[in-house]
């Protein structure tokens, strides 16, 4: 049973339409090291597993089956995108307790996750996040993402696109690194990971994001995406609601300048690519609006951190802080004590 103790306290919301800055672009990342995991999990700080694009020659004119090498997959419990291990480990080889003060340490796709809110319901975005302040560093951790693999299972499609993501990075990325008995499957390499600090008006966040490719001719980072072609008004509306949205906070926070996508037939046909420049993506037509999602980060992480600070450091006093979006328009605020909240490894409490 959790042990929740609720101090009443709720934020309500915003929409904020001022101006974020004299550009009025949202701020970019500074990159402030690398990850690499290779295939047996070994975790080394350095660029080891980066993979470097293949760019197609034509992009209206391309023939990838995403479905080769299917049948011969392993399958594997779908991945923890909650945990912060990774960056807990980059920290500790990296920086000093005192280079942590006031800094938000998490990872991108739970920061991705919060950002949402102003423009998705509370139906498509739902989330319920822990906050530990220790060395005076404010660490987010996701707890409530839902398992979607039973639900996968029944559906031949999403299943099989599960597959189909990583199949599209493997065909068009490769390595610089010795790859000898790889299988033409979907899980033939490691992760490489970029550490990035953003600024978000008085608030500085540090987080891994992981990288699908490095472009040697221009220089950049590309995300690589698959996606069913678009053929109706309201799959076109869907997609400018919800993935654009997606896609460049994923992006932007990331600190990748291109999304490379396959539009792709429901047996996993890839017959036509497009790029997208991600400082390019946001525009007046579309549904959802940049300024908002920086101030409304800016907004609730000044709440957060003030909601956090009055406990003060976890290796004192074991306490937890929840904060979950509740409905269209509150996020609440709790504490716990319960242990399953409790991220942070011993070993780290005491650096």
């Amino acid at each position: 049973m959790e042990r929740h103790k609720s101090d009443g306290s709720t934020f309500t919301i915003p929409y904020i339409m001022k101006p974020i800055s004299e550009r009025g672009q949202f701020p970019s990342p500074v990159t402030k090291g690398h990850i690499s995991v290779d295939r047996k999990g070994n975790i080394t700080f350095d660029k080891s597993q980066m993979r470097y694009l293949k760019r197609p020659e034509d992009l209206n004119n391309v023939s990838l089956n995403l479905d080769e090498g299917y049948e011969d997959r392993e399958e594997k419990p779908e991945e923890n995108y909650e945990d912060i291990n990774l960056m807990i480990k980059w920290i500790s080889e990296n920086l000093a307790t005192n280079e942590l003060n006031n800094l938000i340490v998490s990872r991108r796709c739970i920061l991705t996750d919060i950002m949402y809110t102003p423009f998705l319901t509370h139906a498509h975005c739902q989330w319920k996040m822990a906050v530990i302040l220790q060395h005076g560093a404010f660490h987010i951790c996701r707890f409530d993402r839902k398992n979607n693999w039973d639900k996968v299972q029944n559906n031949r499609v999403w299943r099989k696109s599960y597959y189909w993501g990583p199949k599209m990075e493997q065909l068009l990325t490769e390595s610089k690194t010795d790859e000898s008995g790889c299988t033409n499957t979907q899980e033939q390499h490691g992760k490489y990971l970029l550490v990035n600090q953003l600024n978000i008006n008085a608030h500085s966040l540090v987080f891994n994001s992981e990288i699908d490719a490095y472009d040697e001719k221009t220089g950049s980072f590309v995300e690589i995406k698959t996606m069913k072609h678009v053929s109706t008004p309201e799959e076109n509306d869907r997609f400018k609601r919800f993935r654009l949205l997606r896609w460049w906070a994923q992006s932007q926070l990331g600190g990748v300048q291109e999304i490379l996508c396959g539009f792709r037939d429901d047996e996993g046909l890839v017959t036509r690519m497009k790029s997208f420049q991600t400082r390019s993506i946001p525009n007046p037509a579309l549904p959802w609006n940049q300024t908002v999602l920086f101030h409304f980060l800016d907004k609730l992480l000044t709440w957060i951190k003030k909601q956090v600070a009055v406990t003060g450091e976890f290796s004192i006093n074991r306490v937890v802080h929840i904060f979950e979006r509740s409905d269209e328009k509150t996020i609440n605020h709790n504490t716990t004590t319960d242990p399953r909240y409790q991220f942070l490894p011993d070993w780290y409490l005491t650096r």
